[in-house]
């Protein structure tokens, strides 16, 4: 399931994102064990678009409130996501962690990465949340513990609207670091107040980046035509989507919902064209249906 999501978040990325700007790409090429340090400003989606670029195997420290459902508990566990239990969730939930922090060892012992939002919470926000929380520098300090190698990777992640569309994406990498920003002999708490200051100072400079904008760039009067054959041929699949992201949105889950719809079943409304466009018009037509679709799709992004 993991794969498949990943793969389906770049099917989006290709089609319906006006832009998507990676700042530091090499470190998305990272395969050594690595805890991901990112902002939250836009529910799950932060760690979906974060997950998607990245080449090396992915978890996700999530809040246990969305695990509640024994189905949707199901669906997260199979996209790496892991339950992070807080003070708001009854204090007696809070050696739940106990086991969160030991899979967490086991990822990182596996040499795999570990993603953890480390302002502590979700909020439609442009600049860093402080203090940040002692989650990623106890998880640091424990693999270190263990004798592992692992770094720590500062991410910024930016959105051009929580809820316009399209939508333009940023994700900007900073530069790992490890052991080097703490002193022989450090107590603990310093040792977790050093490591979330070097996260910080990093941060603070990701969150001013602005990427430049690479996209060719094609004349509006030439998309025009093909863009509004793009809303004419989609009309179907994005308003009852949009309308049903907007119902179930909840407090600041709207933008993730309405993108996990259309990732997930874009492919399905194409295969569902297909079939219509082959009963009427046969097989060959259908097939030049579900290609032009996407280009259709794109073009209105572009134009828009």
């Amino acid at each position: 399931m993991y794969v498949f999501t990943k793969l389906l978040t770049n099917l989006y990325f290709w089609i319906f994102a006006k832009r998507l700007g990676i700042f530091n790409p090499a470190a998305k090429k990272i395969t050594t064990p690595m805890i991901l340090g990112v902002n939250h400003p836009n529910s799950f989606l932060d760690a979906i678009i974060v997950g998607a670029v990245m080449d090396h195997r992915v978890h996700f420290i999530t809040r246990s409130g969305v695990f509640k459902n024994p189905v949707v508990r199901k669906i997260l566990r199979s996209v790496n996501m892991i339950p992070i239990y807080r003070m708001t969730d009854g204090k007696d939930q809070l050696a739940n962690n106990d086991a969160t922090f030991e899979e967490v060892r086991a990822i990182l012992k596996r040499g795999e990465h570990v993603l953890i939002f480390v302002e502590g919470f979700c909020r439609h926000q442009t600049t860093l949340q402080l203090p940040l929380k002692k989650g990623a520098p106890r998880m640091l300090l424990q693999a270190w513990a263990d004798g592992l190698d692992v770094t720590f990777l500062p991410v910024w992640v930016r959105y051009n609207s929580f809820v316009d569309f399209p939508k333009s994406f940023d994700i900007n990498f900073g530069k790992q670091f490890g052991k080097e920003v703490v002193r022989e002999g450090m107590e603990t708490g310093a040792a977790m107040m050093a490591i979330n200051k070097a996260a910080e100072v990093q941060l603070q400079h990701l969150s001013e980046k602005i990427n430049a904008d690479t996209r060719i760039k094609i004349p509006k009067f030439l998309l025009f035509i093909p863009a509004m054959l793009g809303v004419l041929t989609h009309f179907l699949f994005y308003v009852p989507l949009e309308r049903l992201a907007w119902k179930l949105r909840g407090e600041q889950y709207y933008d993730s919902i309405l993108f996990c719809l259309m990732a997930f079943l874009y492919p399905v409304y194409l295969l569902l064209v297909f079939f219509v466009v082959k009963a009427f018009a046969g097989t060959a037509i259908a097939l030049a249906s579900i290609v032009a679709l996407p280009l259709l799709a794109k073009s209105y992004v572009m134009w828009k």
